[in-house]
């Protein structure tokens, strides 16, 4: 199956805590990666985000998906396996200081899921590519 990898850094002027108190809320997560839309998102007792689903627009069409915990270095990095028919994958955010702010660099690691994605696969992956970079940096500037 094709799959294919993207990433893209920008710097946050705000310390790694508070982009790491964003990253605990599910509307950030609509912003980061080609997320349209999150909804039931999954906490612990302690409010610690733990999934969530998602639908993103897939050929002219919004397309259901889950993000399941992949990796997570508390206040460091936080990542998702992504779940959905056409695409399967992870996405990771890696926060480091940066002068008085925060270097936030997110990639996304992407495989179509089955035949039929296989085939859009190319114009899938071309958007995520032109998109990410726009996000990451909007993401960034928003604090």
């Amino acid at each position: 199956m094709p799959s294919a990898s993207f990433t893209h850094k920008a710097v946050a002027a705000v310390p790694p805590a508070e982009v790491w108190e964003s990253l605990q809320l599910p509307a950030t997560w609509q912003s980061i990666g080609g997320v349209d839309r999150v909804y039931d998102p999954v906490f612990d007792a302690d409010g610690t985000l733990r999934g969530f689903s998602f639908e993103t627009m897939v050929g002219g069409k919004l397309r259901a998906g889950t993000a399941t915990p992949y990796d997570r270095e508390e206040g460091r990095r936080i990542a998702w396996r992504v779940e959905s028919h056409e695409i399967s994958g992870v996405t990771t955010v890696d926060l480091t200081a940066e002068g008085s702010g925060t270097a936030i660099t997110v990639r996304l690691d992407v495989a179509s899921a089955g035949m039929l994605s296989a085939m859009f696969f190319p114009a899938i992956a071309g958007a995520i590519g032109i998109g990410l970079p726009a996000a990451v940096e909007d993401f960034a500037a928003g604090f």
